[in-house]
C-alpha cells in the first residue's frame, strides 16, 4: 500500500430521514471553504429563527405573522406566501358553504387545503421550502413582501 495522506472527513447527521445519506464524506477543499461554511451556518440560523413562523403560516391567517413580523427572514416569508395562498383558498372554500353552491367544489378545495397544510407544516419542520402545487408558483410571482 502506498502511503497516502489521511483525508479529513465530515459526518453528515441526518435526523429527519431526508434524502442525504448519513455517512462520513471527505472534505472538498474547493467546496468546503470558510465562506461556504459561514454561508451554510447563517442559512441554518435563519431557518431555525423562522421555523415557528413558517409552521404558523399554514394555520388560517397565521401567514400574516410570517409576512409581517418575520419579513426579514426569507425562510419564514417563503412559507408565509404559501400560507397566504392557502388562506385565500380556505376563504374560497368558506364561500361554498353558502347553500346552493357546488358541494363537490367545496370538498375538493377543502381537501386541497388540508393536504397543503400538512405538506407545508411537514416541510417547515424539516427546515425545507414548500410550494403549494398548481397555484404556488403563480401566487409567489405576484406576492411581493
Amino acid at each position: 500500500m502506498e502511503d497516502q495522506e489521511p483525508r479529513p472527513i465530515r459526518l453528515n447527521l441526518n435526523l429527519f430521514g431526508a434524502d442525504q445519506p448519513t455517512v462520513a464524506e471527505p472534505l472538498d477543499p474547493e467546496k468546503d471553504t470558510f465562506e461556504a461554511f459561514e454561508e451554510r451556518y447563517e442559512k441554518e440560523q435563519e431557518i431555525d429563527e423562522g421555523k415557528g413562523a413558517a409552521i404558523l403560516a399554514y394555520v388560517p391567517f397565521g401567514c400574516f405573522v410570517a409576512l409581517v413580523r418575520y419579513k426579514d427572514n426569507a425562510f419564514a416569508v417563503k412559507h408565509g406566501k404559501q400560507g397566504l395562498v392557502l388562506t385565500f383558498f380556505e376563504l374560497l372554500a368558506g364561500l361554498f358553504l353558502i347553500p346552493k353552491l357546488s358541494e363537490y367544489f367545496w370538498v375538493t378545495i377543502v381537501f386541497f387545503c388540508l393536504a397543503s397544510l400538512i405538506g407545508g407544516i411537514y416541510h417547515a419542520v424539516q427546515g425545507k421550502e414548500f410550494r403549494i402545487p398548481i397555484v404556488g408558483d403563480w401566487f409567489d410571482k405576484r406576492i411581493d413582501v
